[in-house]
């Protein structure tokens, strides 16, 4: 497992002596020294190493408010509409996104023009999210969102959206992928989308099962059972199974303490993963692209056996540690946020920055903040000046962490560090041997 990179050759903890306490973050655990103790600590959910781990963590503010994103004011309920069949084509109004979002994500928006209300042929309480930036095969895509809530101004139009179903532009018959619509002096733009499909196969060792064993065909004795059965061994059909990855997953779940989970939904989880794992660009294009969610998983499992390192994508200057991840939304480690001029970023929290590779370039202020009961300041790289992200600094008392970095994905690149090989898994009386990766890749 890659999270037993996490723990290895490190041994100690990290305070913040400004804050006038001790947090201690990972009581982290050479496996040269006790890999049995490591062991403990990675376990599953039911283990006292576990608990331990969790006991060192003091997180004590309510990561159920950054995902209302209040900062955007009062705003009015929309009726939420039912999802489109796959395959279907419908038009709707879009709007161009510089990133790629994926099913699930709660997007906040503030549009200067009124798409919702432009024409009477469009789904009202729906907007569609076009990643222009991002093709593919010369193909455009992008994702449905459904308006949650919504506050109309003079001159904007706010809105809080979940994003719910990818889609893909439909030429029209002149080749143009949209239409214009002039309200008020401005133009207003909707096209046709075909809904795209999600494809879930059932694990191919069911058809070599009888009823009752097809039923716990997830362990790994009724596995062998089955494989017996059939043509290829049983480690052939491991490699396309999802078995493997949730139990990665279940790792990086308790590592970074995270429970609202859509687990029991394999749709879901493929891209909660995608958005809450460092992806480089061409490995979030590749998942959002795929149809086949068991493709998705089969990428997952195979970005988690990596660690990482955020450096700056100006200066290639280390910023952060993939340890220092942690969840300050209910939404997970990552999360989109939108400033007053309605700019959308991508925001990855940490607990810390790597010492001295950052500083803060403005006073600590509470307007507009993501995070209520936190003030903001922009952070920036001390060795290129570039925009890297915030500092957060708790402003009430009992909150903690009382202070946190969001970075920014626009300005941080995800460098691969280190791979854990299956025969380097740690033994009692073996060493946990490391292989430095070479390749580097964007968020």
């Amino acid at each position: 497992m890659c999270f037993r990179q996490i723990y290895s050759n490190i041994k100690f903890k990290c305070w913040h002596r400004e804050d006038d306490e001790n947090v201690e973050l990972v009581n982290r655990v050479s496996l040269h020294d006790d890999p049995l103790q490591a062991d403990r600590i990675l376990s599953g959910p039911s283990s006292a190493g576990t608990e331990g781990l969790r006991a060192r963590f003091k997180l004590t503010y309510n990561i159920q408010l950054p995902s209302e994103h209040t900062y955007l004011g009062k705003l009015e309920r929309v009726e939420s509409s039912e999802l489109f069949e796959p395959g279907s084509v419908h038009r709707i109004p879009i709007n161009g996104h510089h990133s790629i979002v994926y099913p699930g994500e709660t997007i906040p928006l503030i549009l200067t023009n009124n798409l919702l209300e432009f024409d009477g042929h469009s789904e009202s309480a729906l907007i569609g999210l076009v990643f222009w930036e991002h093709p593919h095969k010369k193909r455009i895509f992008g994702v449905v969102c459904q308006v949650c809530e919504k506050n109309i101004r003079e001159s904007s139009i706010v809105l809080k959206t979940l994003a719910r179903q990818r889609f893909e532009l439909v030429p029209q018959t002149d080749g143009a992928l949209t239409r214009s619509v002039q309200r008020e002096g401005r133009a207003q733009y909707y096209a046709e989308v075909k809904i795209l499909p999600e494809v879930l196969l059932a694990d191919p060792l069911t058809t070599f099962c009888v009823t009752n064993v097809a039923r716990i065909n997830n362990l790994s004795r009724n596995r062998l059972l089955a494989a017996q059965s059939s043509v290829w061994p049983k480690f052939v059909y491991d490699q396309y199974g999802s078995n493997e990855v949730l139990f990665k997953v279940r790792r990086f779940l308790e590592f970074l303490r995270i429970e609202s989970v859509p687990t029991a939904d394999p749709v879901m989880l493929s891209f909660w993963l995608a958005r809450n794992i460092p992806l480089s660009e061409t490995d979030r294009k590749e998942l959002f692209f795929s149809n086949s969610v068991l493709s998705r998983m089969l990428l997952v499992n195979n970005i988690l056996d990596y660690t990482c390192a955020f450096c700056c994508k100006k200066c290639d200057r280390r910023i952060a540690n993939y340890a220092d991840m942690f969840a300050m939304s209910k939404q997970g480690v990552s999360s989109s946020y939108c400033n007053p001029s309605g700019f959308v970023h991508e925001t990855l929290t940490v607990y810390r920055t790597v010492v001295r590779t950052v500083r803060t370039s403005t006073k600590p202020s509470t307007d507009f903040s993501w995070f209520p009961g936190y003030s903001w300041q922009i952070a920036i790289c001390n060795a290129c000046n570039n925009h890297v992200g915030w500092k957060f600094i708790a402003t009430r008392r009992g909150y903690k962490p009382k202070k946190f970095y969001g970075l920014c994905g626009k300005s941080i690149r995800v460098a691969s560090d280190r791979r854990l090989e299956d025969n380097e898994l740690p033994r009692e009386t073996g060493s946990n041997k490391a292989r430095t990766l070479t390749s580097t890749a964007n968020i």
